[in-house]
């Protein structure tokens, strides 16, 4: 079953349940707070980027896990399969960032050595920060731009079955064109938006006490026209029958999926051999061979970030296969054991390999 979500309205009823559940093309469901049945440090709120190319990425996050608020980046350097991670923590109390309700809000963050700046908008978003000694003594310095694609987007809610009242909320959109440049230390580079992409996960909800999530996704071109996929499988905990986030974007229009299942072999730690993905609905078949595992982990549990190629094919709703060929993509398996935060027992520093993949909560190079 996929039930997509047609009509605008809360997200959530006065008792924390939510009011529907399913998918949108549109952001239809205002998130509203105030009715989550669950104190303050239990949300989970968070922006997330990956933006780049086949030679180099950078993710942020950007992110209120309660009692903490966190700004976390990657930079990878995929040509020569380096990859440094890094976090900032500060109280929420005396934290200026203050999280928007919907996916294109503008937020803040300062910490003591990192600071970062989102102006959000429909059409582009501006990313902006400097984290100084990120590598060695080596400053980071960013300036994006994002420019948002036109057509359908993809929203999607469910709830946990842990305990009553938990849910996700989130936002994928893919295919972003990206613009700008970063220097790290002596390096320079500039992004070319006819090659390189970013992909947006804005999140939103109280999580069980620990669980774990597989998320994937990919950019380019099929056939001449924009192609990228969403997928995502096993959250723990989760009832995800009213529909997945499973869907393929084509031409600005989105080609809903059923389930999508993602074969790695996690007992011989395997992360480096292909991945393969099958669907229950024989529309997604595809095979990634992977160049990078961006690899954390710590109390909170550990993540494997694997960059690669995907080959297969994609089938559109009315039947049209799309033949894919070496399309730059992630795939990603993530545990998340938060009573370390809610509980605040853990070192500070551990939040940094969660937040490093926060992705590094994963993202499209």
């Amino acid at each position: 079953m996929q039930h997509e979500i047609v009509n605008a309205h809360d997200l959530l009823l006065p008792d924390g349940s939510l009011a529907e559940c399913g998918w949108a093309r549109k952001p239809l469901l205002r998130y509203n707070r105030e009715h989550i049945c669950y104190p303050p440090k239990r949300f989970k709120e968070w922006h997330y980027f990956f933006c780049g190319d086949e030679g180099f990425g950078i993710g942020f996050s950007i992110a209120n896990v309660g009692p903490l608020h966190n700004f976390s980046l990657s930079f990878i350097d995929f040509r020569n399969k380096v990859q440094v991670n890094n976090s900032s923590i500060c109280s929420a109390k005396n934290s200026v960032m203050v999280m928007p309700e919907d996916a294109y809000g503008s937020l803040r963050f300062k910490g003591d050595t990192a600071e970062c700046q989102v102006t959000g908008g429909r059409e582009k978003i501006l990313f902006k920060a400097e984290w100084k000694n990120f590598r060695a003594k080596d400053t980071l310095s960013i300036d994006f731009t994002l420019y948002m694609p036109a057509g359908d987007t993809l929203y999607h809610c469910f709830p946990f079955t842990e305990k009553k009242g938990q849910f996700f909320y989130a936002h994928k959109m893919d295919n972003i064109r990206l613009g700008g440049s970063f220097s790290l230390g002596d390096l320079r580079y500039n992004f070319n938006p006819e090659n390189a992409f970013a992909v947006q996960d804005w999140g939103r909800g109280v999580w069980p006490s620990a669980t774990h999530a597989y998320w994937g996704g990919g950019n380019g071109l099929a056939e001449g026209k924009p192609f990228s996929f969403n997928i995502g499988y096993d959250y723990q905990f989760s009832d995800t029958s009213a529909a997945t986030e499973n869907a393929l974007f084509y031409g600005g229009k989105l080609h809903k999926l059923e389930e999508v299942v993602f074969h790695v072999d996690e007992a011989q730690a395997e992360w480096l051999k292909p991945w393969t993905f099958t669907s229950s609905d024989g529309r997604f078949e595809m095979r990634m061979e992977p160049v990078l595992d961006r690899h954390t982990k710590g109390p909170l549990g550990p993540s494997h970030q694997v960059f690669g190629y995907y080959s297969g094919t994609a089938t559109l709703d009315n039947g049209k296969k799309l033949s894919i060929d070496k399309l730059f993509g992630f795939a990603e398996k993530n545990v998340y054991r938060w009573k370390f935060v809610e509980n605040n027992v853990a070192p500070l520093f551990s939040l940094a390999s969660f937040f490093g993949r926060l992705l590094g909560k994963s993202g499209r190079a």
